[in-house]
């Protein structure tokens, strides 16, 4: 009998350590490389505004006038030509935002306002990179080239010890694996900006996902999307298609604090959708037929006072 349950214990021992050993190989995330960014001068050299490595081998980012392009280069990180001929040609006077950052994956980079000494990102593995601003093309600039298996989780531009202001992007994987990144909200210093939510938004037959956060709302589809920054004001026409075939779904965007729709039917009936909230803006999705045709449209808050409204179809969209 002794023997019996030695003889148990020995397999239950067993047992647990192919668990454990399963359980940590299966959950062990790849480390990132180690990245470096290198503090360059205040004026760009061969406009050059920010290189560094990763994993050893050397990335740079330039800015050009003329086309841009990646350009694979043996023993290199990336080696990219960033164009910002368009953007420069209509800022005839400095910007007033306090910086922007533009993804064109893997690079990032972006102009920052005159007053902007460094601009502090988080980054997925809890390391942070200080990006100092270079002069080229008569603008102050900042740029990194990240790895695929790091992403930003957020970041801030400083003038020398105060913050300015900060952003915490909206992320999300490309079907090839690559992150797609998103800066399009900039926040004042100690505002954490709306909560993440996750909502759905459904009608018509259609079905799209509502992301909302310190980024804005980004409405995704399965061949859809939209993105909105913290203040965006939607369209007298709240429509976010316009022309095609009938009868079709018209996903919709309001801003104030629109609760419902009611669409008033050429069949003389009328038909109440509600609408999803998210940051600052409300989403629905409406069915737009040649019969029954939208005669007219109202949009409610929860106190059913009349917002806003219109005649005919949502979009313009006729059959």
């Amino acid at each position: 009998m002794a023997s019996r349950l030695a003889w148990l214990r020995v397999i239950a021992a067993v047992a647990v350590s192919l668990v454990m050993l399963s359980g940590c190989d299966g959950a062990r995330p790849a480390k990132p490389p180690k990245m470096m960014v290198a503090r360059l001068g205040q004026k760009a050299v061969a406009e050059t505004i920010a290189r560094g490595t990763i994993g050893g081998r050397p990335w740079r980012i330039r800015l050009t006038l003329g086309e841009p392009g990646c350009e694979p280069r043996q023993g290199w990180a990336p080696d990219c030509l960033e164009s910002v001929g368009s953007a420069v040609r209509h800022w005839r006077q400095e910007r007033p935002r306090v910086v922007s950052i533009w993804t064109f994956s893997p690079v990032l980079f972006g102009p920052v306002r005159s007053d902007v000494t460094v601009v502090r990102m988080r980054l997925s593995d809890g390391a942070v990179i200080d990006l100092h601003p270079v002069r080229a093309f008569g603008h102050r600039w900042i740029g990194v080239v990240l790895p695929p298996t790091l992403t930003p989780v957020e970041a801030l531009a400083y003038s020398g010890r105060r913050e300015l202001t900060h952003a915490v992007p909206y992320v999300r994987n490309n079907p090839d694996g690559t992150p797609d990144i998103w800066f399009m909200s900039w926040l004042r210093p100690g505002d954490a900006g709306p909560a993440r939510t996750t909502k759905l938004v459904r009608g018509a037959g259609m079905s799209l996902v509502l992301h909302t956060g310190p980024w804005g709302n980004v409405l995704l589809g399965e061949n859809e999307e939209w993105d909105f920054p913290l203040g965006f004001k939607p369209d007298s026409d709240p429509a976010l298609q316009g022309s095609g075939q009938l009868p079709r779904a018209v996903p919709l965007a309001f801003g104030g604090t629109a609760r419902y729709i009611v669409l008033i039917l050429s069949n003389r009936t009328a038909k109440l959708v509600p609408v999803v909230r998210g940051a600052g803006l409300g989403f629905a999705i409406v069915r737009v037929a040649a019969r029954p045709a939208i005669l007219r449209w109202d949009v409610y808050d929860a106190a059913w006072r009349r917002l806003s409204g219109g005649y005919g179809p949502l979009g313009g969209i006729s059959g």
